[in-house]
């Protein structure tokens, strides 16, 4: 019950941040010129429509990045509500990748609203710092678009976390496996009275 709290939570309150700035871009910024500087050379608020996906591939594409968008997020959504249901999220990533899974489910449903209701996608964030350090102009975007890379980083970091971690469990199997288990030494018992007696008759 407490993930699901803490995957709801997070949905709505990226949503809601994505489509109140976005909103905010789409009145405020064209009356400014269309941009607004917050701090020089490094980030400027630029108002752009985006007709295609991120950095403008598939321009002028609505209805098959809607219907395509629609179909990986409600396969993400069962996903997501199947590990929950059968409690199975624990073993598979835990609350992290659940977060992570979160914030991609966000950014997807926020640039699918605009798509759906307006044909493009609001974009507003430029980094203008790119530009600063290496003469070159870097893609606009939006929050959504942000929420979406911060969750697809999280997804390859418990990737590769995860496959450190199989490697070496694996190469610890491999090294038990090569060496095999050590056979237990038999103790050393002194011998019995009747042994003894029977050497000692040996003897003479």
């Amino acid at each position: 019950m407490q993930i699901i709290i803490i995957d709801l939570l997070i949905v709505a309150a990226c949503l809601v941040g994505d489509l109140l700035t976005k909103a905010w871009a789409a009145s405020a910024l064209p009356l400014r010129g269309g941009y607004l500087v917050a701090i020089e050379d490094v980030l400027t608020f630029r108002y752009s429509e985006n007709t295609g996906a991120a950095f403008g591939i598939f321009e002028d594409s609505r209805v098959f990045l809607s219907v395509f968008v629609g179909i990986v997020l409600l396969a993400l959504l069962a996903y997501m509500t199947w590990t929950i249901v059968k409690k199975k999220y624990k073993e598979k990533g835990g609350v992290f990748f659940q977060v992570a899974l979160s914030l991609i489910l966000a950014g997807g449903i926020g640039n699918l609203v605009d798509r759906i209701a307006f044909g493009y996608v609001r974009d507003f964030i430029e980094y203008t710092f790119v530009y600063t350090l290496f003469k070159y102009n870097f893609a606009i975007c939006n929050l959504a678009d942000v929420f979406l890379t911060i969750g697809v980083i999280m997804v390859i970091v418990y990737l590769i976390y995860s496959f450190v971690l199989e490697a070496r469990k694996e190469k610890q199997e491999k090294a038990l496996d090569e060496g095999g288990p050590s056979a237990p030494s038999e103790p050393l018992t002194p011998p019995s009275d009747e042994q003894g007696k029977k050497g000692d008759g040996e003897d003479e």
